[in-house]
């Protein structure tokens, strides 16, 4: 970053709290010695889990994705909709950027609630489907997904996915919960810095301002970007 994008993130967003944190924050609180906590969708090095390893417990990381042997933590390369684990193993699932790609979602619930002990809990953090990135996303093509990020964020092609948004709602999310014996226990609606544009100032100043305005206005909340969901099983 720098001239314009610099000023505009230190001008609005220094002191906002990045819905990663907010994530990290609530699964460095929940993991205790004793737990097991699957990351579904954990990525080739599994860098979320890292940060749970003092925490004492059992860390196992899922992803479809060629995945590097990292120490204290079993890692399976492995779809999410057929996990190869023995039924309520698995104390708290969650999954950061994952579920806008989730194409099968009623396989990953089911799934999900297969895993978990009575009363265990599935945390996601994914992309609104009504966000102005998410709607882009949807009119565009896969196949062009991948140029576009790295055009604009820098990202490397191998690190980007297709994107489904099949429950990326409220409504989505409470329908397939309520079918795979779930309770919504939190819902909560966050905006953040636009980091689709950090590298071209006017139009990051401009996103910021934007972000601003939905993040104040209380009807508008349906418009912001990030979802966290925190579901309990029944």
């Amino acid at each position: 970053m720098g001239g314009l994008t610099d000023w505009t993130y230190r001008q609005f967003w220094r002191s906002e709290e990045h819905p990663y944190r907010r994530l990290r924050r609530r699964l460095l609180a929940l993991a205790a010695p004793g737990m097991t906590i699957l990351d579904a969708g954990c990525g080739h090095t599994a860098p979320n889990l890292q940060e749970l390893r003092e925490s004492g417990a059992d860390l196992i990381g899922i992803d479809l994705v060629r995945l590097e042997p990292q120490p204290g933590m079993e890692l399976i390369e492995a779809d999410l909709a057929k996990v190869p684990l023995a039924d309520a193993s698995v104390d708290l699932i969650y999954s950061r950027s994952v579920m806008e790609h989730v194409v099968d979602p009623d396989g990953v619930y089911g799934e999900s609630a297969r895993l978990l002990k009575p009363g265990g809990r599935w945390i996601f953090l994914t992309a609104n489907r009504w966000d102005y990135v998410s709607l882009v996303s949807r009119m565009t093509p896969n196949r062009f997904h991948a140029a576009i990020v790295r055009r604009f964020e820098g990202r490397d092609e191998i690190d980007v996915f297709p994107t489904a948004y099949k429950t990326n709602d409220r409504g989505q999310i409470a329908r397939h919960a309520a079918a795979h014996g779930f309770t919504i226990e939190t819902f909560e609606r966050h905006g953040q810095y636009p980091a689709m544009f950090y590298r071209v100032g006017p139009l990051f100043l401009l996103a910021t301002l934007y972000e601003k305005l939905i993040m104040k206005i209380g009807f508008l909340a349906p418009l912001r970007g990030w979802l966290y969901v925190e579901l309990v099983k029944r």
